[in-house]
């Protein structure tokens, strides 16, 4: 009878644009990957599958952490060592990783390939969650009390921007300000991060630019081509500037109605990772400009809904939760979208959902499986006070 009334409660609200989504994203993995899988004479579905598997992993994962209790997700055990196999993580990439593109950011786990840093969202939302909810609430904001979340927080951090990997170390920096900012943080004190991060961003921009970079460490010298790249999108279309171009080539292939599934151009060997980084731009060369902006609403409309649930929560810890998983859904497809029509520097960010990487989908998945969770045991609690009322009436009369 439990389950029963656990699965009544689902927010359907939130899960159907996650299936939906999940779903388009199969569709255009495989229409992006398979003539480059066909040229190397591979199966030209192999990707779609892999994906198609990843998503059946993720939502089953995502039932369980629906299914679970939401106080052992909140309890100190589980935080301790879930922080503990992070960090570790973390360090492990950094030792022994994968290298791609000069930057290493994941682990060979045999039957996929796990990058942690997307593991750092996840752990820092639950942390977090609890450590604002357990202050009480006449003790005003003190940093004195967030002494050690903040010191876990830039550890954390530090590790992911050493991989190197600025772009995600940025998303979290700012998923932990908006925590801190809705557990009772000042505005006035978000204003000094908030201006030294744009500093620093025009600061860096023009450093870079502006003549001899030997001074910058090898492994971040990919930052002046990306800043190049983001001055001027077709400063080189077929050299540091091709993967730029190609994406706004792709936009402008797509018109309004696109050129249908499956009939892209630029995915045929013009668009570097189609299937991945660039998934937003095939799918707007494929389904058209309407085709792109209802994948947009889609997600914009579960980052709403999970706004809207935290600020009407009567429990500050799910509050906390919901505020976190729209941020880190907001924070994703902003520098996805964001980096393509470069407005800020390419970063490896996947758009949510549609992007192939089974890491990237099975942390969004559990992600959102904490928010149906929350939102599940808030409604259940709300049905059992209810008939409690009921029963207190009858016997009153």
């Amino acid at each position: 009878m439990k389950q029963l009334t656990k699965r009544v409660y689902l927010d359907w609200y939130l899960f159907l644009p996650y299936f939906v989504l999940c779903v388009v994203g199969i569709l255009l993995v495989y229409s992006a990957s398979s003539y480059q899988l066909m040229l190397n004479e591979l199966s030209i579905g192999s990707k779609g599958w892999k994906q198609l598997s990843s998503f059946i992993i993720s939502m089953i994962c995502l039932f369980c952490v629906y299914r679970v209790k939401l106080s052992i997700f909140r309890s100190k055990g589980f935080l301790f060592l879930l922080m503990i196999l992070t960090i570790f993580l973390l360090i492990f990439t950094l030792s022994k990783g994968v290298t791609a593109g000069g930057a290493v950011r994941w682990i060979d786990l045999g039957f996929m390939i796990f990058q942690p840093s997307e593991l750092v969202s996840l752990t820092l939302l639950l942390y977090l969650s609890r450590v604002t909810s357990n202050r009480p609430a006449d003790w005003p904001f003190s940093f004195h009390y967030y002494k050690k979340a903040i010191v876990l927080c830039l550890l954390l951090i530090v590790l992911v921007s050493l991989q190197p990997n600025l772009a995600a170390g940025a998303m979290i920096f700012i998923l932990v300000l908006f925590m801190l900012l809705a557990s009772g943080l000042s505005p006035y004190f978000t204003i000094l991060p908030i201006v030294g991060f744009i500093g620093v961003r025009e600061g860096l921009s023009r450093l870079l630019l502006s003549g001899s970079v030997d001074w910058l460490p090898d492994k971040f010298a990919y930052l002046v081509t990306r800043f190049k790249v983001m001055e001027n999108p077709f400063i080189d279309p077929t050299g540091i500037g091709h993967q730029s171009a190609s994406a706004y080539y792709a936009i402008y292939n797509g018109g309004l109605f696109g050129r249908g599934l499956g009939n892209g151009i630029q995915k045929k060997g013009f668009l570097p990772a189609s299937d991945t980084d660039y998934i937003f731009a095939t799918a707007i060369e494929e389904l058209g400009l309407l085709g792109g902006l209802l994948l947009l609403f889609l997600v914009f409309f579960m980052i709403i809904r999970l706004y809207q649930l935290s600020i009407r929560s009567k429990n500050l810890y799910n509050s906390q939760l919901f505020l976190g998983c729209g941020t880190i859904l907001l924070l994703q497809v902003a520098v996805n979208v964001g980096s393509l029509l470069g407005y800020i520097p390419l970063t490896g960010v996947t758009f949510p959902f549609l992007s192939y990487g089974g890491s990237s989908l099975l942390i969004l998945s559990i992600t959102l499986g904490l928010a149906l969770n929350a939102r599940a045991t808030e409604l259940r609690e709300e049905g059992l006070k209810r008939k409690g009322g009921k029963r207190d009436e009858k016997r009153a009369k």
